[in-house]
């Protein structure tokens, strides 16, 4: 009941970003004409910016599918999709997409995966994401300085700082067991003395988490070239995740910038959006495209930005939405009789 109302709250705390954000957007841009000119763009590389997520969930999928395998548990490529854009969903609807990990742990579970084996899956799939997401972001920071001068330079920096400390928390949770069994000894400690009521609780969580980076660190040693693997799919994944700027740049029949220079592009505006930890990154991401994309897009600029969080965010929100809704109804279904 506790999960449903959280979910009903954040989904409520997403529509109330969104349209705060489309009414401060439009106050400067005629909503009637952008909409005009998004009707009037190339359907075809709508389209192949619509397969470009495909494969940007698919690549995470078969991801999931290989680990899965080689820990002995043989789970079927539309699953772990289902998992994937499920993890999408709760990341976009949750602040600092604190829930989209733990969604997808709960329904594999359910599947009768263990949560110690989805646990691993998604450690490998995270430091995959980490290192491809932050290598891109610093390239693309270098090579395009001069669209972050201003506030936006700041937002990058701490975008990148947020994403490298997450990352070297994730690897000293890994390889540091040691190091971060002290830390963790230490901080339990404090809440300790604070008289918590469900310290207990979060004891016993948070040592089984330890338990699980131990298990993954171990795994990983022995499964270096199944980490290597998984960091090359990650790197295929977010080409395809950044292109889709590329393939509504040339929906507009634009051709000046290259598919190269566009990718770059859009992996600094992916740290940059970061810096705020608000629900799919509402407001801070099609407010960063409007700075980033500007000379880019010209007088397509609002089109453009609708488009593109259209593609690589809103819709598949969408799907996210329908099957968590149709998970929930055959589950009552099955209660029910």
């Amino acid at each position: 009941m506790n999960n449903k109302k959280q979910m009903i709250r954040n989904g409520i705390l997403f529509i109330i970003l969104l349209v705060a954000t489309f009414m401060i957007i439009f106050h400067n841009y005629d909503f009637k004409e952008t909409i005009n000119t998004i009707l009037e763009v190339n359907i075809l590389y709508v389209i192949l910016g619509i397969i470009a997520m495909f494969i940007y969930f698919l690549c995470e999928s078969i991801n999931i599918k290989s680990i899965l395998s080689s820990l002995g548990k043989n789970v079927s490529l539309i699953k772990c999709i289902k998992y994937t854009i499920i993890g999408f969903f709760f990341s976009g609807i949750t602040p600092a997409a604190s829930g989209g990990q733990p969604m997808e742990i709960y329904y594999m579970k359910k599947d009768g995966i263990p949560v110690s084996n989805s646990t691993l899956v998604l450690l490998v799939q995270y430091c995959s994401f980490k290192v491809i997401m932050i290598s891109f972001g610093i390239i693309g920071a270098v090579l395009n300085y001069d669209l972050l001068k201003g506030g936006f330079i700041w937002a990058f920096i701490v975008g990148l700082v947020l994403n490298f400390i997450a990352f070297m928390a994730m690897m000293i949770g890994l390889f540091g067991h040691k190091i971060s069994k002290k830390i963790i000894d230490f901080l339990l400690k404090l809440l300790e003395k604070t008289k918590y009521p469900k310290y207990q609780i979060i004891k016993d969580n948070t040592y089984d988490m330890l338990n699980n980076y131990y298990a993954g660190s171990k795994y990983i040693k022995k499964n270096k070239s199944l980490f290597i693997k998984s960091v090359l799919i990650v790197l295929i994944q977010m080409i395809a995740y950044y292109s889709v700027p590329y393939f509504i740049y040339r929906s507009f029949g634009l051709n000046e910038y290259t598919l190269i220079s566009i990718i770059f592009m859009q992996a600094t505006l992916f740290i940059t959006s970061s810096s705020i930890p608000l629900p799919g990154s509402i407001g801070i991401s099609e407010t960063s495209f409007l700075k980033i994309y500007l000379t880019i897009f010209g007088s397509f600029l609002a089109s453009a930005m609708i488009l593109n969080r259209t593609i690589n965010f809103y819709i598949f929100m969408i799907v996210g939405l329908i099957i968590v809704l149709c998970g929930i109804i055959k589950y009552k279904k099955i209660k029910s009789n």
